[in-house]
């Protein structure tokens, strides 16, 4: 066994730490105790490889060489950067540059041979189309193992695939250990790939690429950085998750991104942490009308992934390719994401988190689940940012400790969502701080803290301040049928008026429904006071390291009171909620404050002991009852049909952007008086940081005129999903607040 040392290297930039290994062009190590030197010709960069394995050529590295090494000069032909919020108008020491290096190129249908470092592909056959039988190790920062570009068609079996050490973007793919990407064809069927570090993605797919994983394990695993090794790592925005989600971890198994596909038979799909089934800033499913992803008969979990052991109790255990894998949950983070109106569908899956299941942001998004059973230790599903978008839930059985669905809306973010759950078992097991019975449903105020880069939020919890309000947010929706229910449903929406429509079909519910006020709770259930800041783990410096599931020095718990919300039943304000029975049964378990409730008839409700439903408005069979009490059993409905005046302060929407600047648009008369009923908005906040958005009159309204501050208007010129809309405002430089005025006549 002999000794490699890299002594000292010069590389193109060195102004971030992620620059030095990919950008070297020159290098003097020792090997064997002899020194010796070696430079790329111009346009090429310099790549280590140590007994068919890529490693880092960054100074002070010393490997073991058992067989061989080679320094191999590679043509660099992508190069790349940041380009999303809020890495713009960055300064240039907090950037990276992409110098993107590759096992494998393979470009139009051909491999690029001067791009390609082939000395890590050992065993097996490969050729420009496929790859059998092979081993690649890419086990240096943000090494690419194989990537698939341009149109190229490219076939992955029986092989192993192996990334070990931190990427540089898993939104550009750079590390990833396979990539695919514009209009390329990737198949990869009876294998195994596995990587470790952080933002390294297993499987990255892009621009209208097609990834078809069949009979293949996929497994992603963090690892404990040194402190000032994670702190350094740049662009920090995605190197972990973001925090407003409310979770932890550093990686995930795949990202789909665009346009791009991921479909997954016969696979397991599991990260330690973070996310496994990923996608980020997809192509709405209005315009390219395809799945971003598509599941079957596959594991996905968060937690961690061994070949299995007899005698020893797992999570779940599946056979892959003939070898049984136990699976253990655990870690923090979400299986699936779904942002950006795109859709996924899943068949007879099985998805474990210690966390969520699935969050699902901004646009029209959403997921399918038929046949399945998904496993929450929290929130099954989680909703923020969102302009529609469905859940659809059949034959599937899901367990969970505090709620099925949490949607959020409010100040910090207006969004709306729906759940349709139909023939499906829910359960409520473990102890949950938030709620003694569990949550069906709930529409909550959100606490989103900001983009991903922002690793703080404040508790400001204020719903004794609220006051009636005209400005409004479209209506959530959740629609349980063919079964048996059993929780708790809420709306504490308190900052804009926005309904929470609830409907039972050919079912029998239990439970309470009302409008709240809501509060957050610790993870013992105690309430957090406003002012209280939450903090990221960012790493712990006494323990000299990032991993937050440390014993010590590790996850605070800061990042898990973001969304833990505990309800009290309380009058209606802002927070409406309209609940029609069709066919059901509904057994009142606690006193509640809606906005309407229509029934079959009286005999659909039930209590086991005396309770009061307060509403609104009451309708059963149709027919409208008028003010008063109206008794059934232990029920008592208590009508009070009085109509409210509700004050209009012209606010017509509200929220913030990717880059934290928060925005209003109102609306008045020409006359200066407010009239947030006279326009509607359809509006997109955007990854460059920018509003997007068109303006439509109501009926009898024209728009004068609109005028900003803080910002500046302009026709949207940019294409895409985003050429939907009329207008962007684009706020200016060093602003923290901007708002648009709206005249109408």
């Amino acid at each position: 066994m002999k000794k490699l040392e890299i002594l000292s290297t010069q590389v193109i930039n060195d102004y971030t730490t992620t620059a030095v290994a990919s950008t070297v062009i020159s290098a003097e190590y020792a090997y064997d105790g002899a020194k010796e030197s070696i430079s790329a010709p111009e346009g090429k960069v310099l790549v280590l490889v140590v007994d068919k394995a890529q490693r880092d050529l960054i100074p002070g590295s010393c490997y073991d060489v058992e067989d061989s090494y080679e320094i191999v000069p590679v043509a660099v032909t992508r190069i790349g950067g940041p380009s999303a919020a809020p890495w713009i108008g960055a300064k240039e020491e907090e950037k990276a540059t992409y110098y993107f290096r590759q096992g494998l190129l393979v470009d139009g249908g051909k491999i690029v041979d001067n791009a390609s470092v082939t000395d890590i592909i050992a065993d097996g056959s490969y050729d420009e189309k496929s790859a059998e039988g092979v081993t690649v190790k890419a086990l240096g920062t943000h090494f690419n193992g194989i990537l698939i570009d341009n149109g190229s068609s490219f076939k992955i079996s029986d092989s192993k695939l192996y990334a070990y050490g931190d990427g540089g973007d898993d939104l550009a793919g750079w590390g990833a250990t396979v990539m695919a990407d514009n209009k390329s064809e990737l198949e990869i069927s009876n294998s195994y790939i596995e990587n470790a570090g952080a933002i390294r993605c297993a499987l990255y797919v892009d621009n209208t690429s097609i990834a078809k994983v069949k009979d293949t394990v996929i497994y992603t695993k963090e690892t404990p950085d040194t402190y000032d090794g994670f702190a350094n790592l740049t662009p920090g925005m995605m190197k972990r998750v973001p925090f407003a989600l409310g979770m932890e971890g550093t990686i995930r198994s795949l990202n789909v991104m665009a346009d791009g596909q991921g479909k997954f038979k016969d696979c397991i799909v599991v990260s330690t942490g973070w996310g496994a089934l990923s996608t980020d800033s997809g192509t709405a499913y209005d315009i390219c009308g395809t799945y971003a992803l598509e599941a079957e008969d596959t594991l996905g979990g968060i937690g961690t992934l061994e070949v299995a052991q007899d005698g020893k109790d797992y999570t779940a255990v599946k056979e892959v390719n003939g070898v049984k894998y136990g699976f253990t949950v655990g870690g923090s983070g979400y299986v699936t994401y779904a942002d950006s109106g795109i859709h996924n569908m899943f068949k007879n899956v099985e998805f474990y988190s210690p966390d969520y299941i699935q969050v699902m942001g901004s646009g029209r998004s959403g997921s399918t689940y038929i046949d399945s059973y998904l496993l929450s230790g929290h929130t099954a599903f989680m909703t923020q940012q969102t302009g529609g978008g469905t859940f659809e839930l059949t034959n599937t059985k899901l367990d969970t400790v505090d709620a099925l669905i949490q949607m959020k809306s409010g100040a910090a973010n207006t969004g709306f969502s729906n759940i349709v759950v139909d023939n499906c078992e829910i359960n409520f097991s473990g102890t949950s701080t938030r709620d003694d019975d569990g949550i069906l449903a709930e529409l909550i105020e959100s606490d989103d803290a900001g983009n991903p880069g922002i690793t703080t939020y404040t508790i400001n919890d204020t719903p004794e301040e609220a006051v009636l309000t005209k400005s409004s947010v479209s209506d959530s929706s959740a629609t349980f049928k063919n079964g048996t229910y059993k929780g708790n449903i809420y709306n504490s929406i308190y900052n804009y008026r926005q309904a929470l429509n609830v409907t039972f079909e050919n079912s029998a519910f239990t439970g309470k429904i009302s409008s709240t006020t809501a509060v957050h709770v610790d993870l013992e259930g105690q309430m957090v006071p406003n002012g209280t800041v939450l903090n990221a783990f960012m790493g712990s410096k006494e323990y000299d390291h990032c991993n937050y599931a440390a014993e010590k020095g590790g996850m605070n718990g800061d990042a898990k009171i973001i969304g833990r919300f505990r309800h009290t039943a309380s009058p209606m304000l802002n927070n409406l909620i309209n609940v029609t029975l069709v066919n059901s049964k509904w057994n009142v378990t606690a006193d509640g404050y809606i906005n309407s409730l229509s029934i079959d008839a009286m005999t659909d409700l039930t209590a086991d002991s005396p309770v009061t439903v307060y509403t609104k408005a009451f309708a059963v069979e149709g027919k409208a009852y008028e003010s008063g009490d109206y008794q059934t059993g232990s029920v008592t409905i208590s009508v009070d049909t009085t109509e409210v005046e509700i004050p209009d302060n012209g606010v017509v929407d509200a929220g913030q952007t990717y880059g934290n600047v928060v925005y209003t648009i109102t609306a008045v008369g020409e006359d200066g008086r407010f009239d947030s009923e006279s326009v509607k908005v359809k509006r997109q906040n955007y990854v460059d940081g920018k509003l997007y958005f068109t303006l439509t009159p109501c009926e009898g309204y024209e728009i004068v005129s609109m005028v900003s501050e803080g910002g500046e208007i302009a026709d949207n010129t940019a294409g895409g999903e985003m050429e939907i809309y009329e207008k962007v405002l684009a706020p200016s430089e060093g602003v923290k607040e901007m708002s648009i005025t709206v005249t109408v006549r």
